[in-house]
């Protein structure tokens, strides 16, 4: 598996429009929070 050359400014920059970043995070992270608590032997 090969990986592309690390870039340090990507061509272009990524502009979040009506979402923070913050609301992003909470996005990705609350379902694997819950799918652990669910997952997670007694």
């Amino acid at each position: 598996m090969t990986y592309p050359e690390y870039r340090a400014k990507p061509p272009k920059p990524v502009v979040h429009k009506g979402t923070s970043p913050l609301t992003f995070v909470l996005l990705i992270t609350l379902p694997a929070v819950i799918a652990v608590a669910a997952l997670r032997p007694r």
